[in-house]
């Protein structure tokens, strides 16, 4: 088997920034992680990308705001490229053999069969003079499946690694919490519901001046809203959904009225409630809880979920995995994987046909 050196990277719904991995792998079994890097967007990019997906909201506005994106997808190409330098400069000796380039999510339909990431492979293949790997998520939909949750086989390598198929889960809370684990000895996944994007929602239209709840400290001096949380609760389960979910899929409206802090609370528990919901129904037990993504760090989340669930919940960083860089590196996988025509989704991950590989591959 071929080994790589392939840089991964993700632009996730919070819009702070970009993540980047650099890892050493075939592809399958073997992979080491070379390096970890987080490129901040500046405040005024960062209100780019929130003001854009407010405008894009079905297939139609992609044609009618076709400009704006096309703007958008140079600029976000760019400051990639700008963080990919950087990180290269503090790796000298490394020379990279692909680049997996998720780009961001400006809109995600796969109900209506298309989904579309702002990026311009092809400039940045023509400014780094290296193979780029874009598009993962389309052969995945024309197959029929739902483009997402992605990252599973990456999470699939970690729960062996740690020897925890039989008993592993690892919940991504990005934006959007999805849960991977093993039954039956095969891999299965499925896009959960809210993660951090109600909650950071919140935050930012009900505070003077925070972007998000670090740590949990303004969930923590909450109520929760029982009656706003089972109404959020009755109408929506992820039995009822497909198997990935956009950030649109919801909002926060009937939260008003609450408290900033009261909102919170309820918010974080809407979140830990669903993530249980999603553990009991696994028909294998498991009681080897691993959190990854942003949501991780939210100590009420932790509180909350492991009171439901009645087991430890830890965060992927006390596996010595780093935690706000499982994404970046599963997408330097999935490149690897790509380049080498393996697939990348299967039935139990998407609910693809049959399974697929995906991803174009642009050269200078």
């Amino acid at each position: 088997m071929n080994n790589y050196i392939s840089l991964g990277t993700m632009s996730g719904t919070s819009m702070d920034g970009i993540d980047l991995s650099i890892i050493n792998s075939d592809g399958e079994n073997n992979t080491s992680i070379v390096d970890n890097f987080f490129f901040e967007y500046s405040s005024d990019f960062k209100l780019e990308l929130i003001n854009i997906r407010k405008e894009v909201l079905q297939k139609n506005d992609l044609i009618s705001k076709k400009p704006i994106i096309n703007d958008l997808s140079r600029k976000i190409t760019l400051l990639h490229v700008e963080a990919i330098n950087k990180i290269l400069k503090k790796n000298p000796l490394t020379k990279l053999d692909l680049i997996g380039y998720h780009g961001h999510t400006l809109i995600h339909k796969p109900e209506q069969a298309f989904t579309f990431q702002l990026g311009n492979p092809e400039l940045m293949a023509q400014l780094l003079k290296t193979k780029v790997i874009f598009n993962f998520r389309d052969n995945d939909i024309k197959n029929k499946g739902q483009g997402a949750p992605l990252v599973t086989l990456y999470h699939g390598q970690i729960l062996k690694h740690l020897n925890l198929i039989n008993n592993g889960v690892i919940i991504n809370i990005g934006g959007i919490a999805n849960g991977s684990y093993f039954e039956n000895s095969i891999i299965h996944s499925n896009d959960i519901g809210p993660g951090n994007c109600l909650l950071d929602q919140w935050i930012r239209i009900n505070s003077k001046d925070l972007e998000f709840d670090r740590e949990g400290k303004i969930s923590e001096k909450g109520e929760v809203n029982s009656l706003m949380q089972e109404d959020f609760l009755n109408h929506y389960s992820y039995h009822d959904k497909k198997k990935s979910l956009d950030i649109t899929d919801f909002n926060i409206a009937q939260f008003r009225g609450l408290k900033l802090e009261d909102g919170a609370a309820t918010l974080v528990s809407v979140t830990a409630n669903l993530i249980a919901d999603f553990i009991k129904n696994i028909k294998e037990k498991k009681n080897k809880i691993i959190l990854a993504g942003g949501g991780r760090k939210n100590k009420t989340l932790i509180k909350f979920l492991s009171k439901i669930l009645n087991v430890n919940v830890e965060p992927i960083d006390q596996y010595k995995f780093a935690g706000d860089f499982i994404e970046s590196q599963a997408f330097a996988y999935l490149a690897i994987r790509s380049f080498e025509k393996k697939f990348l989704s299967l039935p139990t991950t998407t609910g693809v046909i049959k399974p697929v590989t995906g991803g174009i591959v642009y050269s200078n």
